[in-house]
């Protein structure tokens, strides 16, 4: 059976449902399916990438989410599957800006319509949503000076205009991921992926470095803020894992505001010691602190040769996360775009069925566990 929808805010620092004072602990999964404008795909993709499997994917990964209903239920085989087998309560969609844009300036909605009817579909089931407005290449969203977009812009706004209905703005079970990994070394000076040095970045991440005013997490994030009132606005950081080392919050941020990080490469020198005040560093400080973080992209170790037995993995899993109230959602459910380090295969989708199983690859020459750790930790949380 569904959950109960709920609706989620910040309150002194945590995440909490909605008229309780009850922690809200995300767990679930990425889902990568509604990245792909198919609609508009034509006209904003590649004709290369139109033609590639990564596409194949995505439109797979779509046409999953957007299947019929079960009968006597108001979501389908895809919602099912995460919630009986997994037990999530939370899932987080990646969005085209480019194909949300592209609606807004030629007056179409059909890519739009299909994310609120996704929306729909997952709030049947249960599940707090994210939407997490995306500009890497699976999103077809077109080049910035020959870069992949990297700073949320007046762009993002008219993209997020354009979606934001009262179903959305007045669901408080919608969370709004303002811009998925921001990166200010690339969009201000072309740099590389760098640990950020927060003491002069975080200007550029707050207000961007470009001639556009409307530029940078924090501006847009006030403008979301002013059509969004009632939904929690989600922060990513930045740098190679978007974490929080050295990060102070600045003045001006929203209230009803949470923030997000990526831990690849978690692992750090095959080393428990390590890989712990790596942790602490980027982003367990923050958490202690008291802000309202938590994941929304994770997967298995890229080192895993250095560690074999996945004995860290369990324990950030299984000890570090939960003593430091830190929710984690996995990357991702349904987009094997790559095939190393994902945590659930894409599906067998036929109709209204769709069949999940853990894909734990060893193209590192280790065996992998991570989605079998991640699926216990979440039906030990469910029954808590």
């Amino acid at each position: 059976m569904a959950q109960t929808p709920v609706g989620v805010l910040v309150k002194h620092g945590k995440l909490v449902i909605a008229g309780t004072n009850r922690q809200f602990i995300p767990r679930g999964f990425t889902s990568a399916g509604l990245t792909y404008p198919a609609p508009y795909a034509t006209h904003l993709c590649s004709l290369h990438f139109q033609q590639s499997v990564n596409a194949t994917y995505l439109q797979d990964a779509q046409a999953a989410l957007t299947s019929p209903p079960l009968p006597g239920l108001g979501y389908n085989a895809s919602f099912q599957a995460m919630v009986q087998k997994w037990h999530a309560n939370t899932v987080r969609f990646t969005i085209s800006q480019g194909g949300l844009l592209y609606g807004y300036t030629h007056g179409l909605s059909e890519y739009a319509d299909t994310i609120r009817r996704v929306v729909a579909k997952a709030r049947a089931a249960g599940l707090v949503v994210i939407l997490a407005m995306q500009t890497e290449p699976y999103s077809c969203t077109p080049h910035e000076d020959g870069q992949i977009q990297k700073l949320p812009d007046q762009r993002t706004e008219q993209a997020w205009s354009h979606l934001l209905d009262p179903a959305i703005t007045q669901d408080r079970g919608v969370i709004l991921e303002v811009f998925n990994e921001p990166d200010t070394s690339q969009a201000c000076h072309l740099g590389t992926f760098m640990h950020p040095d927060w003491p002069r970045a975080w200007p550029d991440w707050a207000h961007g470095c470009g001639t556009d005013p409307q530029q940078g997490m924090l501006v847009i994030g006030r403008y979301l803020r002013e059509i969004a009132p009632n939904n929690v606005l989600l922060f990513d950081g930045i740098g190679p894992d978007f974490a929080f080392t050295r990060f102070h919050v600045p003045r001006g941020m929203p209230s009803n505001s949470a923030f997000t990080f990526h831990p690849f490469g978690y692992i750090v020198n095959g080393s428990k010691r390590d890989s712990v005040r790596s942790w602490n560093e980027r982003f367990g400080h923050f958490a202690q602190d008291g802000h309202a973080v938590f994941i929304t992209a994770w997967n298995e170790a890229f080192v895993c040769p250095h560690d074999p037995n996945q004995s860290i993995t369990r324990f950030f899993i299984h000890s570090y996360l939960p003593a430091h109230s830190i929710g984690i959602l996995g990357y991702g459910w349904d987009a094997p775009v790559e095939a190393r380090g994902y945590l659930v295969n894409s599906y067998s989708h036929a109709g209204d069925k769709a069949n999940y199983q853990l894909v734990d690859p060893n193209a590192a020459g280790c065996d992998h566990n991570g989605g079998s750790i991640l699926q216990q930790q979440f039906r030990a949380d469910a029954a808590r």
